[in-house]
């Protein structure tokens, strides 16, 4: 078996994930149109940089294409050569601007793979980038409707949605009568001229519109999340003195990712739910959905968004079925059939695992199962995004289990799942873990299985006693600032390394 290199793409807030196989290498990338991909931009060189594989390693070689190629922390040097390895960032700037990378290549993973294919999307169902030339196409219907140009699968859009008509060279954007709404720039709008640079949320998608074409993603995925010295201050009731209680958190949640968050009693966890909900905004720093700052653009994302509290809000009189039902005839589009809100209700009785009960009473399942149900009733919705807040609480050791596996579940099927919990018995079933120390200072962030080497510890439940100590939680909020998890995202967010230039150089 030979190597194999993947990739995450990201460009203008669009993602693909691409995979090289050596056999194929060396891989160049540019402007030029013999690059192996084609980078269409003015500001990069037309043989910007070049994946080799040799000696049984893989290599970066900036190519001297007259525009700076960003790797980790730095540009290379023309010529330069670097190892790669899982977790580097190589980006471009593409704009003249230093402080930012308009385009990254993220090297997600290298592996054992079968020297087959060249440079290819990794899977039929991966985000793929689309467009459509509103200079040629003059009108663009989007809706749920069969007879729609872009058609969405959710519910929660309308049969007919909106539309984007081009005329004399301007894009209008016009909603038509939709039950959850059309969002330009994160502002709800009837009818609205489309500005460069324009971004267009309706429920499940974004578009991006820029020099009369409209850029997509074919498949809907999970949001990615990105904290950017996040910081909620609140006044002591003591002393009357401002006090942190989310301290300065950066961390980015990748879409279809379940990420679980822990910490001790006064951690700032249900602080920091708060904060990515909108349901209390933080006081200072940034929450970002899909690269999205949400201040000012919250609205655009509420549709997407599922909130499970930690107390199950149900009608107990009502069967299972009954219950969603009522539900469904809140959040889905207000011209869905009869037959479309019943199949919306036997897909998430389906996604919980809980066929069969259709017909019991709320009031006669177990704790495990109205949570279950709780679940059910936000996936009406088709979040990208579920939150949820102690899901496992009061639950049994069994129980809390298949709780777990049910999210880890969720976030493969084109949600990214979030969830805080005190129970440490099953996290190995998650993506990535946050940990946060007393305060609200995130101290890991990362796999689980390294989550013990990390604080040097034989049982994980000692390092809730280390995160108690000041010097302790400054010690690994610094360490933190070290790991390849916080470089990627500097180096797509300059602005994150903030905090740890300012704690660091103490």
């Amino acid at each position: 078996m030979a190597s194999e290199i993947v990739l995450i793409v990201t460009e203008q807030r669009n993602r693909q994930r691409i995979l090289l196989p050596a056999a194929k290498a060396p891989c160049s990338f540019g402007r030029g149109p013999r690059c192996d991909y084609v980078l269409r931009r003015n500001n990069v060189g037309d043989r910007q940089f070049t994946l080799e594989y040799a000696d049984g390693a893989w290599q970066l070689r900036d190519d001297a294409g007259g525009f700076a190629t960003w790797y980790n922390n730095r540009y290379l040097r023309p010529g330069e050569r670097c190892p790669l390895q899982e977790g580097d960032v190589i980006g471009l700037n593409t704009d003249g601007n230093d402080a930012t990378q308009e385009i990254t290549f993220r090297v997600q993973e290298i592996r054992a793979a079968a020297d087959v294919g060249g440079l290819r999307a990794e899977a039929e169902d991966d985000p793929v980038l689309r467009e459509i030339d509103l200079r040629r196409k003059r009108r663009v219907l989007i809706g749920r409707g069969e007879d729609c140009d872009v058609q969405l699968a959710s519910d929660r859009v309308s049969r007919h949605h909106c539309e984007i008509t081009f005329q004399d060279g301007h894009a209008e954007l016009k909603d038509l009568g939709s039950t959850n709404g059309t969002y330009l720039n994160g502002q709800r709008v009837r009818t609205a001229l489309l500005p460069e640079g324009a971004l267009i949320n309706v429920p499940t998608q974004v578009f991006a519109y820029a020099g009369g074409v409209l850029h997509y993603h074919e498949h809907q995925q999970g949001i990615s999340v990105q904290l950017i010295n996040l910081r909620k201050t609140v006044r002591d009731r003591s002393t009357g003195s401002p006090l942190d209680i989310v301290d300065g958190v950066s961390m980015e949640i990748e879409p279809n990712s379940f990420v679980v968050l822990v910490g001790g009693s006064g951690a700032g966890k249900s602080s920091l739910l708060t904060c990515i909900t909108g349901t209390a905004p933080c006081t200072g720093g940034s929450v970002c959905f899909d690269g999205i700052d949400t201040h000012g653009n919250r609205n655009a994302f509420d549709a997407v968004v599922g909130y499970v509290p930690q107390k199950d809000i149900l009608h107990e009189n009502l069967t299972v079925e009954q219950s969603l039902l009522c539900a469904a005839r809140l959040r889905i589009a207000h011209d869905a059939t009869r037959g479309e809100l019943k199949a919306a209700v036997a897909h998430a009785i389906a996604a919980v695992d809980l066929q069969g009960r259709e017909k019991t009473m709320i009031a006669n399942l177990s704790g495990g199962q109205k949570k279950r149900v709780s679940i059910a009733m936000e996936l009406l919705a088709s979040p990208r995004l579920l939150v949820l807040d102690e899901p496992t609480s009061g639950l049994s050791p069994d129980l809390d289990r298949s709780m777990m596996e049910l999210c880890r579940k969720l976030s493969h099927e084109n949600c990214t799942v979030f969830m805080v919990t005190h129970n440490m018995s099953n996290i190995n079933l998650c993506d990535r873990i946050a940990f946060l120390g007393v305060g609200g200072v995130l101290c890991y962030y990362g796999p689980p299985e390294t989550l013990d080497d990390y604080f040097g510890v034989a049982l994980t439940s000692d390092i809730f006693e280390k995160l108690r100590d000041p010097e302790q939680i400054e010690h690994y909020r610094c360490q933190y600032f070290t790991t390849p998890e916080f470089n990627q995202l500097v180096a797509r967010y300059p602005a994150a390394a903030q905090e740890a230039d300012k704690r660091c150089s103490r």
